[in-house]
């Protein structure tokens, strides 16, 4: 899975699978945010919209590369 920034409209992004070779809707950073950063439930991709990536433009498109800091589970038990 990827993420892909629009060039031309600031705060729009898709997910990119490539794999299946799928985007999803344009939307805000928040909203993606909002439907896989849920703890309480496992994360659901059938949440978006997604389309074949032939329907989109890349060249209006920008992959991102996101860096994710490492983290402890400490078990208090």
């Amino acid at each position: 899975m990827k993420l892909l920034k629009a060039v031309k409209f600031h705060g729009l992004f898709r997910l990119w699978n490539v794999q299946e070779k799928k985007v999803t809707d344009a939307l805000f950073f928040s909203e993606l945010l909002r439907c896989i950063g849920n703890e309480e439930k496992d994360w659901d991709p059938g949440v978006f919209e997604w389309y074949h990536q032939e329907d989109i433009n890349f060249a209006d498109w920008q992959e991102m590369k996101i860096h994710f800091l490492p983290f402890v589970i400490n078990d208090q038990g």
